[in-house]
């Protein structure tokens, strides 16, 4: 699933380096370009998108009065020249204030914002076959993934990374695994070991050394091994 996004400036430099910036982010596709707000309402009013990167300062009218004048408007990031409108645009509840020239580094930090409210707010969606599908968001190699918690397999951690399990493949991301252990609670995925976090859906087999996934024997760790039995479904003896 990808989130659609709209750029919205008079200046064609920066929808340009805008979508150049959002080009390199998994997650996000372009729904389309304006040099006006007049135009993006005219598109709004027979498309739905889930973020817009909105200048303030255009012809006609603002972004602000753009926003304003929507029912029920997308996410927004305002990209603008000016600092004098940020208290006005904060009110909005948009999901950031990015000044000119802005760097790939400083409009990720915001789109991370924007996974991050998506994620809290629809924490929970159904897939193709009917049944309650969770996703994390993942950072590596300069991008954000979106996966779907039902494909993981087990998470590593190791020393100031953490490796994320599939079937077909490992992202490695800087995220912590204590970070990544609450973003999962309450799901089928149980600490086993201060290293790994595995769902309990794909063991192989528990023993009393670990639980074997994918052919690999993962151990349990001595503080989290009767609370990991425990959920996992394994009486203590």
């Amino acid at each position: 699933m990808k989130y659609k996004y709209l750029i919205v400036d008079d200046e064609p430099l920066a929808r340009r380096l805008i979508a150049s910036h959002a080009s390199k982010i998994e997650g996000l596709e372009l729904a389309g370009e304006f040099s006006d707000a007049i135009e993006a309402s005219n598109f709004l009013r027979t498309h739905t998108v889930d973020l817009i990167f909105l200048d303030i300062q255009m012809p006609e009218i603002t972004g602000l009065q753009l926003v304003n004048a929507l029912k029920h408007p997308p996410s927004i990031i305002f990209t603008t020249a000016f600092r004098d409108f940020a208290l006005e645009a904060f009110e909005l509840d948009v999901v950031d204030y990015l000044l000119k020239p802005i760097s790939f580094e400083r409009l990720l930090k915001s789109v991370n914002k924007f996974f991050d409210r998506k994620a809290q707010s629809s924490a929970a969606t159904f897939s193709s076959t009917g049944q309650q599908e969770t996703f994390l968001h993942l950072k590596a190699d300069r991008k954000i993934h979106k996966v779907s918690v039902q494909e993981i397999l087990y998470i590593e951690s190791l020393d100031d990374y953490v490796k994320v399990y599939f079937k077909d493949k490992v992202i490695v991301t800087r995220e912590n695994i204590s970070t990544l252990e609450q973003k999962l609670s309450g799901t089928h995925f149980v600490r086993i070991h201060r290293s790994f976090i595995v769902s309990t859906k794909v063991i192989a087999f528990v023993s009393a050394d670990g639980v074997e996934i994918a052919g690999k024997l993962l151990p349990f760790g001595r503080t989290f091994k009767q609370g990991a039995l425990a959920m996992i479904g394994i009486p203590k003896t």
